[in-house]
């Protein structure tokens, strides 16, 4: 390699310096003026000296960002069109149907015990037979088995043993009502006011279970005999687990059809359909949160209350609280986080909605950057890209004279995807250290043994225990590269791009995380391709678990339409 030689300049060195600064000068001024006239171009990865980093995202990717899958209209099977399903006599057996099952109140309860004990379970067994009554040709043709009691699994045997079959499912059960005198409409009437059908479960989740019985009614009434297998899966706890509802179900459905044996499987849950402009965002759940529920007991020499010490058991526990609410879990989004491709999504196709930091930020790959902005923003978009932390139970204390001997508190986490509950008990032990070492406490690990545990006794100042309560690691993130996917989303676009409420506009389907969980958590060994998507426009599901929870009857009609077109191209297609 040769070496750098300086060169001297002698007699008409001036004027080629001279010339080289005019022609730099000149360059730079042709530069700046797109600049002038359009200061958002001004950015680390667009401006005309620099080159985007090699590997990295840059603006001339944006139009290979979130690619449409083709529209998938059922092929020529001799069945009828789902646009007769939105025709008026559906409508009113909708409400009829929806309206009855709304009327059981199949309310599910954190202290239920086992189905041969309690009795709360028994109107499950009324809730059965309606279905059988709104449902004639289902229970006359599908085989059903009833798994531990109150399991509802159909099954709907295709002509061709060597396709995979299919697994809708849904839950039966709904969260109690809490005050009737609050709600507009008696919870448990299934009042409908022309628009909306009123009540507890009409929104979560009795639409989908009702939808999907509905869509393979239909099909039997027009003599529908399917290629492929098609199996149908209710719950009956979702609302507090699926220990005993959904696991029974898998149990049964692994015993019968193996590991890995389903082609997908359908729950409900998701985004919905969110609409920006001309534009139809469907959003299904490719993955979820974790959870993890943690209890956190104090136990302190008690006494009167005429002679406190500096900090009762209630004070102690609430220094931890603060501990724990200063210290909020760190934000992080990655490059292959479903939430990134939604934001890439948002970009292509409704440009004009996505604040240009963000799109920015995309486009430099600078991932980091946005998940701090999206927490520090407080949307709950947040909560996609970040741990959250809810101090939702304390108890303590038994009389106003008598100091606490023992405080509990319950932190509900959901655990993003980036983390796990082991980070989970690493960060609460970070945390509540300095508590720990200002009150003089003795601590017992997460998962001691009974014969380590600690006695108040002997402690100094007392002792706190951390007890995990329930625990489930995020989701694995189901592809959305396949032909499964392919299909499912290319039937969501034909389905709702061609509803009243969808002409014109186009369907972007991409697939994104929930906070909250399903009974799919269940189901994960039965397939990659696990969907959560209760088939809705924003606007038509209100409430659910709240007061006043409705349904749109013209959003649940759309919803069977998707269900009817997924089961007829799931059909004919072959992977």
């Amino acid at each position: 390699m040769e070496k750098h030689q300086t060169i001297t300049s002698h007699g008409r060195g001036r004027p080629c310096n001279r010339n080289r600064n005019l022609l730099f000068c000149s360059l730079a001024f042709f530069c700046l003026i797109p600049l002038y006239f359009n200061p958002s171009l001004w950015s680390p990865a667009r401006h005309c000296f620099n080159r985007p980093s090699s590997g990295r995202p840059h603006y001339n990717d944006l139009e290979k960002w979130c690619p449409l899958p083709d529209i998938i209209p059922p092929g020529d099977d001799g069945l009828k069109s789902s646009e007769h399903l939105m025709r008026s006599q559906q409508s009113k057996l909708q409400v009829q149907r929806l309206s009855a099952a709304v009327r059981v109140p199949t309310e599910s309860y954190d202290d239920n015990g086992d189905v041969d004990e309690d009795p709360r379970w028994e109107t499950f067994s009324e809730f059965h037979l309606v279905l059988e009554r709104l449902f004639p040709l289902v229970h006359s043709h599908l085989e059903l088995r009833k798994v531990n009691r109150y399991g509802l699994q159909y099954t709907f045997r295709g002509t061709d043993a060597s396709l995979k079959p299919i697994l809708l499912t849904a839950h039966q059960d709904v969260v109690p009502a809490g005050t009737a005198s609050r709600w507009t409409y008696p919870p448990y009437e299934g009042h409908f006011d022309g628009s909306f059908l009123w009540g507890r479960g009409s929104a979560d989740c009795k639409n989908v279970l009702i939808g999907i019985l509905s869509a393979v009614e239909d099909l039997l009434s027009q003599s529908f005999v399917p290629r492929r297998t098609i199996v149908l899966a209710f719950g009956f706890d979702e609302e507090t687990g699926g220990l005993r509802g959904a696991a029974a179900l898998n149990q049964s459905l692994v015993e019968e059809w193996g590991s890995d044996s389903f082609l997908f499987v359908l729950d409900e849950g998701g985004m919905g359909i969110q609409s920006q402009g001309d534009v139809l965002y469907a959003y299904p759940g490719v993955g979820e949160k974790g959870y993890y529920d943690i209890q956190l007991s104090l136990e302190v020499r008690g006494g009167h209350s005429s002679r406190p010490p500096k900090h009762t058991g209630i004070g102690i526990m609430a220094d931890a609280i603060v501990a724990l609410e200063n210290d909020p879990y760190s934000p992080r989004l990655t490059q292959s986080s479903p939430f990134r491709r939604v934001l890439e999504c948002r970009t292509r196709y409704s440009p004009d909605a996505v604040q240009p930091w963000l799109r920015d930020a995309l486009l430099s790959g600078s991932e980091k950057d946005i998940a701090v902005r999206l927490a520090e923003e407080e949307t709950e978009e947040k909560w996609l890209v970040q741990t959250s932390q809810a101090i939702d139970v304390i108890t303590g204390g038994i009389k106003v004279n008598a100091l606490p001997e023992n405080v509990q508190l319950q932190v509900n986490n959901r655990v993003a995807l980036h983390e796990s509950a082991d980070y989970v008990n690493k960060r609460l032990r970070k945390v509540l250290t300095p508590v720990i070492q200002k009150y003089g406490l003795q601590f017992e690990e997460l998962g001691t043994s009974d014969a380590a545990k600690l006695d108040v006794q002997t402690a100094s100042s007392g002792v706190l225990r951390a007890k995990p309560l329930q625990i489930i690691d995020p989701a694995p993130i189901s592809p959305t590269n396949n032909g499964v996917w392919a299909v499912f989303s290319g039937t969501l676009r034909h389905t709702f791009e061609s509803t009243e409420s969808g002409y014109g506009k186009t369907v972007v389907p991409v697939g994104n995380i929930m906070t909250g969980n399903t009974d799919t958590v269940h189901y994960w060994g039965l397939t990659r391709n696990i969907y959560r998507f209760t088939p809705s426009r924003n606007g038509t599901r209100m409430n659910q678990h709240g007061i006043d929870e409705r349904m749109g009857i013209t959003a649940h009609l759309e919803g069977i339409r998707l269900y009817y077109d997924l089961i007829r191209n799931f059909d004919g297609w072959e992977e």
